[in-house]
């Protein structure tokens, strides 16, 4: 008890010093911040997206691929919605939008760094959703319940791209929930180096959707939470050049609406129940944060996939919507545990939705 609160009065002190010293900073603008543009949402042109999974044999992935693209043509000019099913000498698992959600039943998740506390909640999600995931390792091993014949258990060390290349064959989607541990690489290797490749490997393979779980200020050195943070391996500035990298090379790939990317930068993280969707606040622009349950966080992730058209190319930030606190005083309120009321802090791009799209709707593209 006495190391516990010897430990919460360090990071008292700690905050309450970075507030004095970032009072003299201006947390609006940084050379890292995203930038944000407007984009239509016409209803009349979310049904020309189509995801496409592929289970195929190997000699029949290229046509399919091939086949995809035209009949994506096909379908934006004849305005459908309806679902399509095609068989080929293989099998293949085929999703169209309706509107802008997506359904792929029958293709899983891969969840990277499942064994960390995030991953295993977002492998737990799947479950709960019926959606087959594998949950991915470096050993290979999983420590969370794999009773469910949903779970199927794959190496996965991004450190080398080999590995990667072959726990996201044919997924539906990637979660990137990977970060540095004492065991587990430096924050360069694994939330720089290491979300690289598993990017470069998600588009080498036309994986659909690649789901990012990065952290909150991250934009933003300036800022008491960065500079906390920061002091463990420098982790902020990796992960902030990681997510750039990300973006550059979705961006060089000419952000194909059937390869998309989503940044998640949730904000203090708790082992609490889960609140639900109408408790979460997302915001852009890494101004505000607050505190929110890992809980949620993977369920932000999963349900992120099925709706592409929506957080596609997206970066936001999440948290309980009552602490939400600016980010020059939010680790103190962390802390503290305090709660925000409404007026206390309004940054113009908050986001709140009774379900998962509503919340997604509006995001704004990097």
């Amino acid at each position: 008890m006495k190391t516990e609160r010897s430990s919460t009065a360090i990071l008292l002190v700690f905050f309450a010093v970075q507030c004095l010293r970032a009072s003299a900073f201006s947390l609006s603008s940084t050379s890292h911040s995203p930038q944000l543009l407007t984009r239509s949402r016409s209803r009349k042109t979310t049904s020309n997206e189509l995801f496409w999974t592929l289970q195929a044999s190997t000699e029949n992935e290229d046509h399919i691929n091939q086949t995809g693209d035209y009949v994506l043509q096909t379908c934006s000019k004849a305005g459908s919605r309806r679902q399509f099913v095609a068989k080929a000498t293989g099998t293949i698992s085929l999703a169209a939008f309706a509107g802008n959600t997506i359904a792929v039943e029958s293709s899983p998740i891969c969840v990277i760094g499942a064994n960390g506390r995030t991953g295993s909640q977002c492998v737990q999600a799947c479950v709960e959703r019926g959606i087959p995931v594998r949950a991915t390792s470096r050993s290979g091993t999983y420590n969370g319940d794999s009773s469910s014949k949903l779970v199927a258990l794959l190496p996965c060390d991004v450190t080398k791209p080999a590995t990667i290349s072959r726990a996201i064959e044919r997924c539906q989607a990637v979660i990137f929930c990977a970060s540095a541990s004492k065991n587990g690489g430096t924050p360069s290797q694994v939330d720089n180096d290491g979300l690289v490749n598993v990017a470069r490997a998600c588009l080498a393979q036309k994986i659909p959707h690649l789901v990012v779980v990065s952290s909150g200020a991250v934009t933003k050195p300036n800022s008491p939470v960065f500079q906390f943070l920061n002091l463990f391996g420098k982790i902020m500035e990796e992960k902030i050049k990681g997510e750039d990298e990300v973006r550059r090379l979705y961006s060089m790939s000419g952000n194909q609406p059937s390869l998309v990317y989503t940044v998640i930068r949730p904000g203090g993280l708790t082992e609490d129940a889960p609140r639900g969707v109408t408790a979460l606040e997302l915001n852009q622009g890494d101004t505000k944060s607050g505190r929110i349950a890992r809980a949620d966080v993977a369920a932000l992730c999963i349900e992120a996939t099925r709706y592409p058209g929506l957080t596609g190319f997206a970066t936001f930030e999440c948290y309980d919507s009552d602490t939400g606190k600016p980010l020059s005083t939010v680790g103190i309120s962390n802390i503290l545990k305090q709660k925000a009321a409404p007026a206390d802090f309004t940054s113009g791009t908050e986001h709140v939705g009774e379900t998962f799209e509503k919340l997604f709707t509006g995001l704004q593209r990097d």
